[in-house]
């Protein structure tokens, strides 16, 4: 309180700025300018200026009757807190889940265990995958690395080549129908 008495003072007889102030008393220029302003020293309150909405019986008995009604039975509270927001001031969708839950109105929320289901491999599903690779040494350029894999056993086969072109990659598409498990 001396402090603020005295950071007022000095700021008074307009020497002093707000940021050499927040130097002096070691704080920030906002918390100077905010003590300067105030015509008390004592802290303000930080309780909410509004004053908090309650919900109020009323808006209890609409939910109630909003929700016993068959055609609105299966509505949600972003629903119902929408269809009551005219007549209730406290009319949102919190508001609306915790006179639910209260009168024990609210549903469980059904969660629905996830099939397992593995990846459908077909009679003859294969993928291919090219990668580029450095050519070994003594060469230029680039190497292709063309392999297949057998989805159902997850087998590889793999052939490296100096190109990828269709007829390339139609042989190596042919050696490894010869080489890999037989599609059942």
């Amino acid at each position: 309180m001396k402090q603020r008495k005295s950071i007022k003072s000095l700021y008074a007889t307009g020497q002093h700025s707000m940021q050499s102030l927040a130097e002096q008393f070691g704080t920030t220029r906002k918390t100077i300018s905010k003590w300067v302003k105030r015509e008390s020293t004592q802290d303000w309150s930080s309780a909410p200026k509004a004053r908090r909405i309650r919900i109020t019986p009323e808006f209890e008995q609409a939910v109630v009757a909003y929700r016993s009604n068959e055609i609105t039975a299966h509505h949600g509270v972003i629903r119902i807190a929408e269809a009551l927001k005219k007549e209730h001031a406290c009319a949102n969708p919190s508001n609306v889940y915790l006179v639910l839950k209260r009168l024990r109105l609210s549903r469980p929320r059904v969660v629905k265990p996830l099939e397992k289901r593995g990846i459908p491999v077909g009679k003859h599903r294969t993928q291919m995958d090219i990668q580029q690779l450095p050519a070994i040494e003594g060469k230029g350029g680039f190497e292709y690395k063309i392999s297949i894999i057998h989805l159902s056993t997850r087998i590889k086969y793999s052939e490296i080549h100096d190109n990828y072109n269709t007829t390339t990659i139609a042989k190596v598409y042919e050696n490894a129908i010869e080489r890999l498990p037989p599609f059942l």
